[in-house]
């Protein structure tokens, strides 16, 4: 799987979801994943920290081609993308929309357009390398399809 976005943007974030036994004026919580590794459990070296699950009981990791992927650490409690349950050192890549269920906590993995589906039908099926006819790539930060300057050198271009 490959996505253009060198940079990891697109704002890939964790959106907890309430169900019906949420106290009367909860919210949901969003959670920023961080570039790299993100640490999701219940201990304190823990960049997303939700009660009850185990002090590490998964992580989310950034990988070369800019996927995000879940990974279950073997956590009792266990874990769950789209249904499909992980155990044991297990992964499952990410795409805009999945439901995650850790223990008792259900969220879903966010991230904004071209970032993670720089490709045909959500980055879900077909067209990997692919132009697709309706989406265009982005263009590189600083330039503008109305007009100002391409990049040059160090120079990141002007909009208009």
């Amino acid at each position: 799987m490959t996505t253009h976005d060198v940079h990891g943007g697109g704002r890939p974030r964790l959106i907890t979801s309430l169900g019906g036994q949420a106290p009367p004026g909860a919210r949901p919580q969003q959670f920023d994943l961080i570039p790299g590794v993100t640490v999701i459990g219940s201990g304190d070296d823990a960049h997303v920290r939700l009660p009850g699950l185990a002090p590490r009981h998964a992580e989310i990791r950034r990988d070369a081609e800019d996927e995000y992927v879940l990974v279950d650490l073997g956590s009792p409690q266990g874990s769950r993308v789209d249904g499909r349950r992980l155990s044991g050192p297990d992964e499952q890549p990410l795409h805009t929309g999945d439901r995650i269920e850790l223990g008792d906590w259900t969220m879903s993995f966010v991230r904004e357009e071209f970032a993670d589906h720089g490709r045909p039908f959500g980055g879900r099926a077909g067209g990997e390398l692919a132009e697709h006819p309706y989406q265009r790539r982005p263009r590189p930060r600083g330039t503008s399809a109305e007009g100002g300057k391409e990049p040059e050198g160090d120079d990141p271009g002007e909009y208009y």
